[in-house]
């Protein structure tokens, strides 16, 4: 005699075989989804030089690094940091940080605009600290999914003047 369709035997058995189930298929999807979010985590590194151009005639140049975030694909954040190589006649840059949010345009696969505002600091010899509003716009051109090159401007507006930064930077996609 079969057993019944709702005896305990039966709804024990189905549960284990469902659970065996699920874990096979699982295992059989994940590295499917895991590939797929590491090809989009949203994060990119950036380095390059920057040159900065103060309205009192200062001509100061670093290396930039940025770490970004994109949260969509027209919004990001972003946090730069930058370290003073080049000194002009009696004025040196020592750093400057600054964290922004992003705006982006995807003109096509391989290139986009953006526009930045933020808040950043200087910090040079002599001339001590200066905070402020940021503000800018520039490109990427990406050579590959991972693999872009940047070129930005940004302007600095500081109590004591303005600077404008012109940065040339190499970017990586994570």
């Amino acid at each position: 005699m079969p057993p019944e369709p709702c005896s305990r035997h039966n709804l024990e058995f189905f549960p284990m075989k469902l659970k065996l189930a699920l874990a096979a298929a699982s295992m059989l999807v994940a590295p499917a989804f895991m590939t797929a979010q590491a090809q989009t985590s949203g994060v990119y590194v950036s380095g390059g030089y920057t040159q900065f151009e103060g309205d009192g005639g200062a001509s100061l140049g670093g290396v930039t690094g940025r770490v970004g975030v994109n949260l969509t694909s027209n919004f990001a954040i972003e946090g730069e940091g930058t370290i003073g190589v080049a000194d002009d006649s009696g004025t040196e840059l020592d750093s400057e940080i600054g964290a922004f949010v992003v705006g982006k345009l995807p003109i096509s696969p391989s290139f986009d605009i953006f526009g930045r505002v933020g808040v950043a600091r200087i910090e040079t010899s002599p001339g001590g600290d200066e905070d402020g509003l940021a503000y800018g716009v520039g490109g990427t051109f990406n050579v590959t999914q991972a693999d872009g090159i940047r070129l930005d401007w940004t302007r600095h507006d500081y109590d004591a003047g303005e600077v404008d930064a012109y940065s040339l930077s190499y970017v990586r996609n994570f």
